[in-house]
């Protein structure tokens, strides 16, 4: 058979192999995620093929490389998928795959070349592949016995646990045990050196002809280049693969968790709160629901749509007065973190307060004698969501649907938490949706769609759906809360917004991006005793406002007098001072007057 031949069979091979696995063992996948990921494998199959094919390395070297290769690619995104399919309508584990295929070329490089180096050769392909092997087993193994893939619990764990317990931990175990599984892994490693023995074929590094020069240039080329595209430690696969990334993540949160919880003792010392009057004389619950993607521009509730987009939100609109719209609300930033750092605490674009140091929604909420509850459908652990966690878990009770393996994660899942407020003390209530973020047609059930007469179609057809399942869980928490928590207000903002028809970016790509929807509910009783409140929400629902002061918001409906609230930051009070030329958004970069059609 040709080399020719042998490289697109191989090549076929692998591409084929690492597609399926993608679209078997990943879930609710965009049709550019599919796209993307087609070119991406196949472009790595075709340069991870060409290094064995030139060198002609034994069949049991190459059997050992194979096997490496395809345990990256298959093990966290079977063990994820058997973790989460029933309960999660998304995830997309694809750079363990590309990270596997690239990883197949390097190894096949790294064995090119050590075919010439004896013994000390067979020694270094061995280490190297009984290193690499160590991850993916060690996550089957914890499959095995726990029934659940590494996860963020189980991670935390792993880091927090020192030599002796290991050793203790290993005790445990049964004697027989202990040994079977040293005896398996000696043979597995003593089967690997011997078929690193047989390396042999081309010896590259006595090249006698041009065509042994040639090829012995092309192998190491592709060796350097797989060696900084695999292990560069700013962007390489390897740091963007499943467990990796996990590992990192709660490394990043542990270092955090620690900065933020010495400026929180601190700052708790000196936190004085007071509360004149309660928002009612009664026990009763402030809800506080926290939205994801929306942009205002796709609600009929402020701009007509091909179809009632928001039929509840419009509603309550034309027949409550106590429902109050605010018209010229944006986000500070585009992503979610950036937003709801400074969302949830007192440090936004317009003070020079630190996010560390800050006082948060829930330290002013405790002081003021709430008991907090915070529900999310978002991430939990992840670098991305760090600083929104470090917030949330000081809450009373926080609870993340991610976490609960059996909940659906569609947001409707939330509404089951509810039932956990006591409505005899006072409540705080969060809830972090999922919302309307990307991939749209995953943020509601088909059911739903079905039931509603929601038609199917491009991205901004599913965006549109998603607010209207959006719509109806917050008609679905509406009801609810003022049923049997003693509501005494309801806020509901978005962290910030999306343009469906475009590719998310990091980048400002126009407003759409930061326009979201803002909106406050009173409770008949609310809004007599604290007149003042209402009428200045009122008089204030038509200017300008970016969601970094929602926390001055949150600390005028909970009555709050306190050196850490600015009543000139809140436009529940009268004293609000901004106009929309004073304010920004992207990190004070974009000037909110810029918007022409907001």
């Amino acid at each position: 058979m040709s080399r020719i031949i042998m490289y697109i069979i191989l090549a076929l091979a692998l591409f084929s192999l690492s597609y399926a696995i993608f679209l078997r063992y990943n879930r609710g996948l965009a049709r550019n995620s599919r796209g993307q990921q087609f070119r991406r494998y196949l472009v790595a199959s075709l340069l991870a093929s060409l290094p064995s094919t030139i060198s002609l390395e034994s069949s049991w070297a190459m059997a050992v490389i194979a096997v490496t290769a395809v345990l990256w690619m298959v093990t966290y995104n079977i063990l994820y998928d058997k973790t989460h399919r029933k309960s999660s309508p998304d995830y997309d584990n694809h750079m363990d795959i590309a990270f596997g295929i690239y990883l197949f070329g390097w190894l096949s490089c790294l064995g090119a070349i050590m075919a010439g180096c004896g013994v000390a050769g067979t020694v270094v392909m061995t280490i190297v592949e009984v290193l690499l092997l160590v991850l993916p087993l060690v996550q089957i193994m914890y499959y095995l016995i726990y029934k659940v893939c590494v996860d963020a619990n189980g991670m935390q764990v792993v880091q927090e646990t020192n030599y002796n317990e290991v050793i203790e931990y290993i005790k445990s175990f049964k004697s027989y045990k202990v040994v079977m599984i040293t005896m398996a892994t000696l043979l597995a490693v003593a089967m690997m050196t011997i078929a690193n023995i047989q390396i042999s074929g081309n010896n590259l590094l006595t090249p006698h002809s041009t065509h042994e020069w040639a090829a012995l240039a092309v192998v190491v080329a592709l060796l350097i280049f797989f060696s900084i595209y695999i292990w560069k430690i700013s962007h390489g696969l390897f740091v963007r693969t499943g467990i990796v990334i996990l590992y990192n993540d709660i490394l990043e949160y542990r270092k955090s968790n620690k900065a933020y919880k010495e400026g929180r003792a601190q700052r708790l010392k000196s936190l004085a709160v007071s509360q004149p009057e309660a928002p009612v004389p009664h026990p009763h619950t402030i809800v506080m629901v926290i939205g994801e993607s929306a942009c205002r521009d796709y609600m009929d509730l402020y701009r007509k749509q091909d179809f009632p987009t928001t039929p509840w939100q419009s509603d309550m609109n034309a027949g409550d007065d106590r429902f109050i719209l605010f018209s010229q609300a944006y986000s500070c930033a585009m992503q979610t973190v950036p937003s709801l750092e400074r969302a949830l605490t007192e440090c936004n674009q317009y003070n020079d307060k630190d996010f560390v140091t800050a006082c948060s929604i829930v330290d002013i909420a405790h002081k003021a004698g709430y008991r907090v509850h915070w529900y999310s459908n978002q991430g939990h652990l992840g670098c991305a969501d760090t600083p929104v966690t470090l917030v949330a878990e000081t809450s009373d009770v926080a609870k993340w649907t991610k976490q609960e393996l059996n909940k659906v994660q569609y947001d409707q899942s939330l509404l089951e938490f509810m039932d956990e407020l006591n409505p005899e003390v006072n409540n705080l209530l969060v809830l972090h949706l999922k919302g309307n973020h990307f991939n749209y047609s995953n943020r509601y059930p088909e059911y739903y769609a079905q039931a509603n007469g929601l038609a199917s179609g491009d991205d901004v057809v599913t965006y549109k759906n998603s607010i209207h399942y959006n719509d109806h869980i917050l008609k679905s928490i509406y009801d609810y809360a003022r049923q049997k928590l003693n509501m005494a207000a309801m806020v509901y903002f978005s962290d910030h917004g999306a343009i469906p028809y475009m590719r998310r970016s990091p980048r400002f790509l126009g407003f759409g991006m930061v326009r979201i929807p803002l909106w406050v509910w009173l409770s008949e009783e609310y809004a007599t005793i604290h007149s003042d409140v209402f009428q200045a929400l009122k008089d204030n629902k038509d200017k300008s406002f970016t969601n970094d002061l929602i926390y001055e918001l949150m600390c005028g409906l909970m009555c709050i007098q306190s050196e850490h609230y600015d009543t000139t930051a809140s436009i529940a009070s009268n004293q609000y001072r901004y106009t929309k030329e004073m304010m920004t958004t992207y990190d004070g970069r974009i000037k909110l007057t810029d918007d022409k059609e907001g």
